[in-house]
This record gives structure tokens, sequence and C-alpha cells, in this order.
């Protein structure tokens, strides 16, 4: 609650935070456009209509808000954040309970890992940044990134149960997909390849049922992607950058494309390496900033902002989904179901590592892969689990500590989409005198 709002600010005009309205409203008035001054720098000017290029998810909330409370129109990003957060960490922990429940642990051991698995997953993950900073950019992201970790709790659920509880699971699975898919296309695409596997696996008993309830959420949820983005760019498979208002952006995914293979070593190399923050006297001790990365065919923008790289933000993440990764890869580690959707999820990380550009709310990303994988090694880690459970926890503790730093430094020296708000809360907290003449 005070990641989101600062302990009491709920109403606050996030960076474009209101475009998520304008675009409701179309909605309703049966168009996709948006107003230019709702959008601002972010738009996509096709046709001479304005058009914005982020997931609809997020305009779908705003409409019944809206209308049960008008004032709060164009300032909703952190009430949704919020719910967003709430979504992630219910998911999440109902993963690691039902993946400890499998395990050798004894029910004590369980509790001490699972509980510091999920404070880890609350400050010691990309979640973090994206509570802390609700603008435009990082809204359809945690809804993306929420929501394909409810897909993931109901997928697992559904191989365990029966009868209703199946069907259940089933609606469960393909609402929150398709929701994955309107908030974020990565964090979607990897459960419609998952669906054919969940399709194959269905029993004979009440198949017409459990077809229906698999396949029509997220199959309307598809159909509504690819008549959006063809209504937005005349184009079924997403979102066109020749529209972009941007002129370098534009030029550079002209010339150089927004997805390219050759950018993933580089890429890897920034998210995964061991570049530790600066210290610094003054509270929160550890300093985040954008570093040169000047690959001109490479990314758009000559600097990177991952600010912490996963090892050092999220390191027990990182040991967790390779010990996961071993398991999978072993005979009998793993069966088709988490090998197809481990394949899956990789894609999606693949898709981030080929993206034009480099920044810290990508990571978010990289982390249904990792937590997939994760889940597997706590499932299933046998011997090994009962050996490293100690190593997890003082990763999860070093990481918790570090990430929260480093975040805090963020938020308020150098992130340029904080609103004026949300930094005093934190340099308040901090024990600052807050001063925003000094900003730049």
């Amino acid at each position: 609650m005070f990641t989101t709002t600062g302990g009491r600010q709920i109403f606050v005009q996030e960076v474009l935070g209101g475009a998520y309205d304008s675009q409701a409203e179309h909605f309703l008035r049966g168009d996709v456009d948006v107003d230019v001054e709702a959008i601002g720098h972010e738009a996509m000017i096709v046709n001479g209509k304005v058009r914005m290029y982020f997931g609809p998810f997020p305009a779908f909330l705003r409409i019944p808000l809206n209308l049960v409370y008008p004032a709060g129109h164009g300032k909703w990003s952190r009430v949704s954040g919020f719910c967003a957060g709430v979504v992630a960490l219910f998911a999440f922990a109902g993963l690691i309970g039902n993946a400890l429940r499998s395990s050798p642990l004894s029910s004590r051991s369980r509790e001490w890992l699972g509980n510091a698995c999920v404070l880890g997953f609350g400050l010691g993950s990309p979640l973090l940044l994206l509570l802390g900073n609700l603008s435009i950019y990082n809204e359809a992201i945690i809804w993306g990134f929420s929501l394909s970790l409810a897909a993931l709790f109901f997928a697992f659920r559904s191989r365990q149960a029966e009868g209703r509880a199946l069907t259940r699971a089933l609606l469960g699975f393909s609402v929150c997909a398709g929701g994955a898919l309107l908030s974020r296309a990565t964090f979607g695409a990897p459960f419609i390849l998952l669906t054919p596997i969940l399709v194959w696996g269905l029993r004979r008993q009440n198949r017409i049922t459990n077809l229906i309830a698999l396949l029509l959420p997220i199959g309307a949820a598809l159909i509504f992607y690819m008549w959006l983005s063809y209504a937005r760019f005349g184009s079924v498979t997403g979102v066109s950058f020749d529209y972009y208002i941007n002129p370098v952006h534009r030029e550079f995914a002209h010339k150089y494309g927004v997805l390219s293979p050759r950018r993933i070593p580089a890429s890897l190399t920034d998210y995964l390496s061991l570049r530790f923050p600066t210290l610094q006297r003054e509270a929160p001790f550890l300093r985040a900033d954008r570093h040169s990365c000047d690959y001109p065919s490479l990314y758009s923008n000559d600097f990177s902002e991952v600010y912490l790289p996963l090892p050092w933000s999220s390191g027990w993440l990182v040991f967790g989904a390779v010990m996961g990764i071993l398991c999978l890869v072993r005979r009998n580690g793993a069966d088709t179901f988490e090998r197809a959707a481990a394949m899956a999820l990789f894609a999606q990380c693949l898709c981030v590592l080929s993206f034009f550009a480099l920044a810290q709310r990508y990571a978010a990303d990289l982390c249904p892969f990792l937590i997939f994988c994760l889940i597997v090694f706590l499932s299933s880690g046998g011997v090994a689990l009962l050996r490293l459970r100690h190593v997890t926890i003082a990763l999860i503790a070093f990481g918790v500590t570090v990430n929260s730093l480093v975040t805090v430094s963020w938020l308020v020296d150098a992130d340029q989409n904080v609103p004026p708000q949300t930094r005093a809360a934190w340099e308040k907290f901090l024990g600052r005198h807050s001063n925003d003449s000094e900003k730049p």
C-alpha cells in the first residue's frame, strides 16, 4: 500500500495515466482513437488519427471506475496498480504453496521458505519498481505480469482438478491469459501457445464444457486483439512504429527493426551482468542510474535503464530458475506440460531480449520463465531443495535489501516519470528535505 500510494496519495495524475481514460471514452463512442493531449509524446498518428500502442486492458478497467466515481477521471493509475499488485501476490503465493506441498520439506521449513519467497517477490523483484511508478509505461506491464502469474496458477490447478473444479480452473486460465494478452502481448502470447497442450490433455468427461471454458475467453481476447491492432494500425499482428511521433525511435525501428535476434547476447549481458550500483553516504546508500550502452545498430538509445541487473535484484529467483532448468532437462524431472510451458515462456524472454531498448521494467518479461522454473525446482527438487533451502532464503534476504534500496534511489533521483508527490513522499521517508527546484 505504501509503495503504491506513498501512504495516502491515491488519486494522483501519473505520467500519461489519463490516456487510458481517454481510450475508454473512445471505446464507448465506438472508435479506437485517443485524445492527443492525453497521450502526448507517445502518440501514434495514423492517417491523421491519434492512436496509442499500449494494451487496452487498463482502459477497460476505467469504464466502471469512471461511472462510479467521475471525479477520479485521469487519476486511477494507483488504484489499478494496487489491484494488479494484489493479484500478482496472491497468484505467486498460490504457486509457491502448491509447489511446496509436494516437496520433501517439513511443514515448518515449507512455511519459512514459502513466506520468504513471497517477501522476495514483493521486494526483491521488478514488482517493486512497477508499483512505485505507475506511469502509462508500467501500468500495462504490471497487469500483464500479474495476470500471467494468475494464468500459470490456474494452469497448474487444472492438472490436479476434476469435475467442476477443473472447469473453473480452465476458465480462470483462459480469462487471465486473455487479460494478459490485452495488457501486454508478450505476457499473453506464451499462454496461447500453451492452450493446445491443455486441450490435448482434457479427458472425455465434460469435454465440451471444458473446451468452451478453455477456448472461449482466450479466443475472444485474441480476436479482439487482432481486430484492435487492425483498427489502430492496419495490421493484425500489433503495433507499427512507422506511425510513432518520436522521430528517433521511428527511424531506428524502420531501419533496424523493433525485434532482432542480433540483440540477444548484448541484452542478456545487460540484464544478467554483475555490475553493482554505486555506494553513497546518504540514504538509501546505493545509487541507481543509467549507464552507457552505445550500440548504434542495436538500440535506439545510447544508454540503458537497467539500473540493477537481475543477479543483484533477484538473485534468489535466478538461482531457483537455474535449479529448475536442471530439473527440466533431467530425464524424469518434468512432464510434457512443464517442458512445453518452459519453452513458451522462454520464447517471451527471447522477445524482450530482442527489443530495441533496455529498461528495468522490461525485466518483468523475464520473470514468468524464471518463476516457472523456480516452481519446478520447489516441487521436484528433492534432496537438492533440502540442502539448498537456506541458501535460497539467504539470497532472498540479500535481494530484498539491495533491490529495495536501489529502487527507492531510482524513484527519488533518476526516474523522470515519477510525479512530484511521489518523489516528496519517498524523500520524507528517507529523511531528506525535498527541493524540487533543484531537480533537472
